[in-house]
């Protein structure tokens, strides 16, 4: 089995400290993982207070954050987080914080302010198809153009010429 772990910000975590039962854990959760396990379910797994992780930390007398077994754990996690469409990778994130700055787009909150309504009411004008939207991860990003278009919609609705 290999000495070290490579986590995707490229820190590599050391296997060394690791009993080989905790090493039998991590083959247990990577082989769950290669099956497809949902994101929410492994993180069930490995938070689990029953779980090698926590006895890891108490053995070592660190709290469970700063152990390599959790590190390992949370780092697999978040992987298949991603791949699952749970999470969203950072440098994704501040590529397209970057890209909506040039397009100018906003968030279901800053069009509910401006078309006066609830988040909620915005969320639903983009599953009805009233309002066009993208996804990024779990957000919905909206065109300004369109944010606007949907303002003055409203506006004449509520308050017909």
């Amino acid at each position: 089995m290999k000495n070290s772990y490579m986590t995707l910000e490229e820190s590599k975590v050391s296997l060394d400290k690791l009993t080989a039962g905790e090493r039998e854990f991590l083959g247990e959760l990577t082989q769950r993982q290669k099956n497809g396990v949902s994101y929410l379910d492994f993180e069930n797994i490995y938070m689990d207070p029953a779980s090698p992780v926590f006895a890891h930390s108490k053995r070592l007398g660190k709290p469970a954050s700063e152990t390599p077994l959790f590190q390992i754990c949370s780092d697999m996690a978040e992987r298949l987080g991603i791949q699952q469409g749970f999470l969203v990778r950072e440098e994704v994130v501040r590529r397209d914080a970057a890209q909506a700055d040039e397009r100018k787009e906003l968030t279901t909150g800053e069009v509910a302010k401006l078309a006066h309504c609830t988040d909620e009411a915005v969320r639903k004008a983009i599953r009805t198809g009233r309002l066009r939207a993208r996804r990024v991860g779990h957000f919905s990003l909206i065109a300004e153009s369109d944010a606007l278009a949907f303002v003055r919609t409203r506006e004449s609705a509520l308050h017909p010429a």
